[in-house]
Order: structure tokens, then sequence, then C-alpha cells
């Protein structure tokens, strides 16, 4: 229990700025519709929001060298606070508009910087359950933001000063928690290709998670349009999305502590098995079935589409070293960022050509493909060597809170050899 005592302060502080981002995710649609902006220009907002994520994760290493960690998530806080406000004050498309793309670098530089963080604070033989503890603690404040808005118009300023509120509370926690802030990094950029090159199985991974996850949930309600579930509309969009959620929530933390115990791409294999099945279900007969059957198929579907995320970066960070850990956490963000702004496009173009039928029939051969990559990797390149919890020493330039392994130097390897 000592290790999540160690990090309990930091990871509350990212929940609560997940909180924030999730909050916006499910307000700013909604307050679009009712500035009647139309599908288009919605969509349009949503993609300048994750350009700005893409944006905000590139350039997190050099300004995480630059400033500091502490200094740059305050910087980064108080920036999508602010853009918060100004939504309230301003109902507008246009001002909605730029203040997404400022939110989307915020928020993009937040993520990196927070997890960068924990990526150092966690020792590796922990590193999965560590993980999977946060993405858990993530997901169910996530699901409980939206709330906070609850009886309230989108356009109403008292629903998006909690985004203020919420970013406030995680700058005061984060600046309250006794662990050690990381040494800056090296401002260089970790380039895609690089990091490909040192973790090909976690960039494919944290890729197709955005890829697939994204589009699949964007296109979400229009595939659930003919269930009666939930009183149809939106109550049926919004039990699909809860069933998928319930069971990500349930696997979540058990697949990160697996992962720390078993060869993590083989879980995440295991995982992109079972929820491509649940997919292929849905695709093949989701609407036939009962919708008992379909909310339990998406519980599967979710459980194992939602989890391997956190697994594939613990696996990216065991491959990169102390040293290069906020390159490596700002370079996944930037590839699912990537992944998310395809997939939306993706399985909206499917579902045009396809049918519904085609959402879940994509994301099926997305898991599928995922799992291959996974089982194919982990027989051409073995796993990271474990390391003892006893080799984990304080480094003497930082506070003893912060442990740094002291890794055994590897063999020589060819130059062109891949992990």
């Amino acid at each position: 229990m000592s290790d999540y005592r160690n990090v309990i302060t930091l990871i509350l502080a990212i929940c609560l700025m997940q909180a924030a981002a999730s909050f916006m995710g499910v307000i700013t649609p909604v307050g679009l519709s009712e500035l009647k902006a139309g599908e288009t220009l919605t969509g349009l907002v949503g993609a300048v929001y994750s350009a700005g994520f893409m944006a905000g994760a590139w350039l997190g290493p050099a300004l995480l060298g630059r400033y500091g960690t502490i200094r740059l998530y305050a910087a980064a806080a108080a920036i999508t606070a602010v853009c918060a406000l100004v939504m309230g004050m301003v109902p507008g498309i246009a001002a909605w508009g730029a203040a997404r793309i400022m939110q989307g670098i915020g928020f993009g530089l937040l993520f990196a910087s927070a997890e960068s963080w924990l990526g150092q604070a966690v020792p590796k033989d922990r590193r999965g359950d560590m993980m999977g503890f946060y993405y858990f603690l993530s997901r169910i404040a996530g699901l409980l933001a939206p709330f906070l808005a609850f009886g309230l118009s989108a356009l109403d300023p008292r629903g998006l000063n909690w985004v203020s509120i919420l970013l406030c509370m995680s700058l005061v926690t984060l600046c309250l928690t006794r662990q050690a802030e990381p040494a800056p990094p090296e401002r260089e950029v970790m380039r895609p290709l690089e990091l490909f090159r040192l973790a090909p199985s976690a960039v494919t991974g944290c890729f197709l998670a955005g890829l697939l996850n994204t589009g699949t949930l964007a296109l979400l309600p229009t595939w659930t349009s003919t269930f009666a579930i939930g009183g149809g509309g939106t109550g049926a969009a919004a039990m699909a999305a809860a069933a998928a959620a319930a069971g990500a929530l349930m696997v979540q933390w058990p697949a990160g502590r697996i992962s720390d115990k078993v060869e993590r791409r083989l879980v995440v294999a295991g995982l992109s098995l079972f929820s491509g099945a649940a997919a292929l279900a849905l695709a093949a007969g989701g609407t036939q079935f009962s919708e008992p059957v379909v909310l339990a198929l998406l519980g599967l579907w979710g459980a194992g589409a939602f989890a391997f995320y956190g697994v594939c970066a613990a696996h990216a960070i065991d491959r990169a070293g102390p040293a290069r850990i906020p390159q490596v956490m700002s370079g996944i963000l930037f590839v699912w960022a990537a992944g998310s702004v395809i997939g939306p496009v993706m399985s909206g173009v499917a579902m045009s050509l396809g049918g519904p039928q085609a959402l879940f029939g994509v994301a099926a051969a997305g898991l599928f493909l995922l799992a291959g990559v996974m089982l194919v990797r982990s027989r051409v390149r073995a796993a990271p060597a474990t390391v003892a919890p006893e080799a984990f020493m304080p480094a003497e330039a930082t506070s003893v809170a912060v442990p740094v392994p002291d890794l055994p130097v590897p063999p020589p390897r060819e130059s062109g050899e891949a992990d």
C-alpha cells in the first residue's frame, strides 16, 4: 500500500483534470447544437480540439525541459480554465471554436506533464498495477463529471464554471503532493518514427486505441438510434456508453496488475481478442439481439477496448528508461490523438458505405489486427527483464521520493534491432 500512498495525491490531481476534460467533451457538442452549429461545424470543432491536443503533446517535452513540470502544469491549467470562462461569457460558434483549440493545447500539455511525472514516480515492477489504478480512477472521474451540469443549459455559464473549479482543484492538489517534482527532461522531442523503433507494439496499440475507440464512440449514438432502451434517442446512447464504460471499469485495474506478472503484449492480445469477438457479434447481429444482450456485448467490448491503452503505455515506459519517460509519454499521447482525429471520419465513412453493422465490423477488424501484432511482436522480441524492487535507489540529484532504477547495462545489440 505504500506505493499507492506515494502517488495518490498526484493521481487525484490528474483525475480532477480528467473530470474537467470529460465535462468539456460532453458539454461542447450539446452547446454547439443549442447554438445551431450543425453537424459539420460541430465535427470541425471536435477536430480542431484534437489537433490542439496533438500540438500540446508534441510541445510537451520541450516546454517541460524549459519550465519544469509544476510551472508548466499551472500555466496550462490556467489557460484551459480561462478558455472555459470565455466560452461562458461569449456563447458563439467562432468563440467556442477558438477556445477549444486553446483547450486542446492546454489539455495536451496537462496530460503530457502529469502522466510523465506519474510514469517516473512508479517502480517498474508495479507499473502496470499503478497505471491500471490511475486509469480506473480517471474513468470514474470522467463518468461522474458531466452530472455536474445536470439540469443546466450547455450555454449556462454556471456549468462551464465547473471546468475552472475542477482545474483549480487539480492544481491545488498537485501543489500539495509530497512526491518530488522530477528533474526537467531533455528538450528534444521524440519523433513518432523514433518512438516506433523504441516500442512498436506500444505505438501500434495507442494509435489503434485512438482510431477505433474514438471512432466507435463518436458514431455510437447513430448506431443506437433504433433502440428503445433508456427511452430511445440520447437515453439509448447514454445506456450504451455506460455499458461499455462499466466493462472497462471492471477490467482496467486487474489487467494492469496481471501485466506486471505476464508479458504485457500478451495481456493486450487477450484483451483485444475477447473485445474483438464481442464487436464481431455486435456487427453480425446487434440489431437482432435483445437489448439486454446488446448491452452485455457492449460491456465486453468496452472491457477490452478501453483497457489496453494503459497496458500499452506501461510497455512503452518499460522500454524508455527514466531519462526518456517524458518524451515517451508525450509521444504516445500524440500518437493516440492522431488516431482520434482519423477515427470518427473512418467510422463515419464505413457506416455510410456498409450500413450500421459496419461500425463494429471496423472495430472488430482493428482489434483482431492488434491481437495479431502483439502475438507476433512478443515472439520477435522478448520483454524487458524484470527489475527487482530493491534495484530502485534514489538518485542524488533528486528527492528520495522519486525512485530511479539502477538498471544493469544491456548487452550490445545490432543498430537496426527494434524493441
